[in-house]
């Protein structure tokens, strides 16, 4: 088990936008030893694909390899309509293969009526346009990993649901359509912490074990999908590693840190109190 970092969050500057160099955030994680990335080149861009050359280059003369990327979702709309999105979910795939990342993390959630609520009906449509991005992962030596969910008060509600994969139940029915061991689970723990609260959210990773080959790790508090550092918030994370360390999961432990941007000149020591935070954990599993 080793650590991983969502790396576009060290782009992100108080600012809001993008604006800190991919060279100067991937420096600023290696340095405080980082050498595992959760990362997706930018792909909406003319000539990303040689972006994505570039970057890769960069990330391997560090010394360092993508094991997971994440395509997009359209849960706000933000991507257009369906047409227009489903072009953006594949080329996100070929980025991710661009930079020879391992996993690439999807939402399976992207059924949209508001008369019905039908688990079965939401797998056949969740299978369909997945399966071609599953077939096209295969053969980049890459595996699809269904992330668990939570109803979080978006979209409209039919018997107070909304947002397939909420339960531990469904998570295990869409991976298990595909009968194949290139399918698995990100388990994301904030989620989970959201879905079943902290009391049971061990129970559902429980569930899945067997199927978790890699993580979204951070913590909240409130109900809240905060996205901090573990310890921050209420998840009860002796527990949680223990499991993994139990059942031997071998995957990485990768940080999906959200929101908010830090300053240049305080980011470095986030970096390395971030990576000392991980050890930690690391250290619970043994």
């Amino acid at each position: 088990m080793e650590l991983s970092v969502n790396l576009s969050h060290f782009k992100r500057t108080r600012e809001g936008e993008e604006k800190r160099s991919f060279a100067r955030a991937l420096q600023i994680c290696r340095d405080a030893g980082f050498r595992y990335f959760d990362y997706t080149p930018g792909y909406r861009e003319e000539g990303w694909e040689k972006t994505a050359a570039c970057e890769l280059a960069m990330i391997e003369e560090a010394g360092a390899a993508v094991t997971q990327s994440h395509a997009p979702f359209n849960r706000y709309g933000t991507h257009g309509s369906w047409e227009e999105f489903m072009p953006l979910f594949h080329r996100s795939f070929e980025a991710a293969a661009a930079v020879h990342s391992r996993y690439m993390v999807v939402h399976a959630d992207e059924y949209r009526v508001e008369d019905r609520y039908d688990p079965e009906e939401i797998a056949a449509f969740a299978y369909e346009y997945l399966a071609p991005e599953v077939e096209f992962a295969k053969k980049h030596g890459m595996k699809v990993a269904i992330e668990n969910l939570f109803e979080e008060g978006h979209g409209k509600y039919v018997n107070g649901r909304s947002r397939y994969t909420s339960c531990v139940e469904e998570l295990l029915a869409i991976i298990e359509k595909f009968h194949d061991p290139d399918v698995c689970c990100c388990w994301d723990f904030g989620h989970a912490a959201c879905a079943y609260g902290f009391d049971k959210m061990l129970d559902a990773l429980k569930a899945a074990g067997k199927y978790v080959e890699c993580t979204h790790v951070h913590d909240n508090y409130y109900g809240k999908d905060l996205h901090l550092l573990p310890f921050l918030g209420s998840i009860r994370w002796e527990d949680h590693m223990r499991y993994l360390g139990e059942i031997g999961y071998a995957g990485k432990l990768s940080y999906e840190l959200g929101y908010g941007g830090i300053p240049d000149c305080l980011l470095p020591g986030f970096a390395r109190d971030a990576y000392a935070v991980g050890q930690h954990l690391l250290s619970l599993a043994k």
